[in-house]
């Protein structure tokens, strides 16, 4: 059966943006049957916690590179961890300067490859101590040589060695180089709409400072899942029994004055003639803490010792004895 369209209803089919203010406004994340709505442009696909794990995790793995490469170029090295965030492979590419060292990054048995960048200032400084010089030259503009990229990859090769380190107590995942160019965009890695998380760390060597930038795929991120979040909480290493003991005993030998103020309307003849048992009474409330200082610093909060009346009054000996069961904590 035809049915002949109104003319309300032609309207509606030809300008439906009387309708797109009811489509555009925004949806709530959690609907009532329980799905969540997913942005698949922006990238957040690994939660905080791991974010927050990973910096913590690659914290330690920047410190001990800094010793590592001090002792390898011959020159004060230093590497300071910056930044873990979230980032599309294409944002990533974009930030970075071309020409560049520039790797693709294997992870066994992991899924993916990953990335590694330093920046030219540094990279140039590296290969110039590493051939003989004092680093401190500028850098060209222009792209590194091929003898210049053998150098560089031994540099790489001692990164990624402590990046398998560091890893080791999220998963065992071997890092190792799988390509290398000068111009980021010609070395494919992965797909530029795919999620990564970008480590940010700030190298300087001699007198040149620039970047070293490492993006992990987030979906190895993902399959990892807790693994991630107590990474960090697996690299603290706890004390062996005679270690803890042999501190304690070292700890133990230091004197440190611990004290607190108390107020009191008393002249100072009497407190001069106050003896061992007697009781004083205090112009402060037994359920107000006292602070308690420590070497002359301010440590620990503490409380006074009550009678049976609960009346703010404690004998020397007992006062004694809460502020030192005090600093003791």
């Amino acid at each position: 059966m035809n049915r002949i369209l109104s003319q309300d209803e032609i309207d509606a089919l030809v300008n439906p943006s009387t309708n797109s203010s009811r489509d555009d406004d925004p949806r709530p994340s959690n609907s009532a049957d329980g799905v969540i709505a997913y942005n698949f442009r922006r990238p957040d696909r690994v939660s905080k916690e791991q974010l927050r794990s990973l910096h913590f995790l690659h914290d330690r793995f920047a410190r001990n590179l800094s010793t590592s490469l001090s002792a390898f170029l011959r020159a004060m090295t230093n590497v300071s961890m910056l930044s873990v965030e979230q980032f599309t492979y294409s944002e990533f590419l974009m930030s970075l300067p071309d020409p560049t060292a520039f790797y693709s990054v294997a992870m066994p048995p992991l899924d993916g490859l990953g990335a590694l960048e330093i920046n030219p200032t540094v990279a140039y400084a590296m290969v110039d101590r590493m051939l003989g010089g004092t680093g401190d030259s500028t850098a060209p503009n222009r792209a590194l040589t091929e003898i210049e990229q053998n150098v560089m990859d031994s540099v790489v090769k001692l990164i990624l060695e402590h990046l398998t380190e560091t890893w080791r107590a999220i998963t065992e995942v071997r890092f190792r180089i799988q390509g290398r160019e000068t111009r980021p965009a010609m070395l494919q890695v992965t797909g530029p709409n795919e999620g990564i998380i970008l480590l940010a760390f700030d190298i300087a060597v001699g007198d040149g400072r620039g970047m070293l930038s490492i993006s992990i795929p987030a979906a190895a991120i993902e399959t990892m899942e807790e693994k991630v979040a107590e990474g960090w909480n697996r690299t603290r290493r706890q004390p062996s029994a005679s270690e803890a003991a042999r501190l304690q005993a070292n700890l133990g030998r230091v004197p440190l004055p611990v004290k607190t103020l108390l107020e009191t309307r008393m002249s100072a003849r009497e407190v001069l003639a106050l003896q061992a048992g007697d009781v004083v009474a205090l112009p402060h409330s037994a359920s107000s803490p006292v602070e308690i200082h420590v070497g002359g610093v301010r440590r620990f909060n503490g409380r006074l010792g009550c009678d049976d009346y609960g009346k703010s009054a404690v004998t020397i000996q007992q006062a004694i004895g809460e502020v030192a069961a005090a600093g003791a904590l």
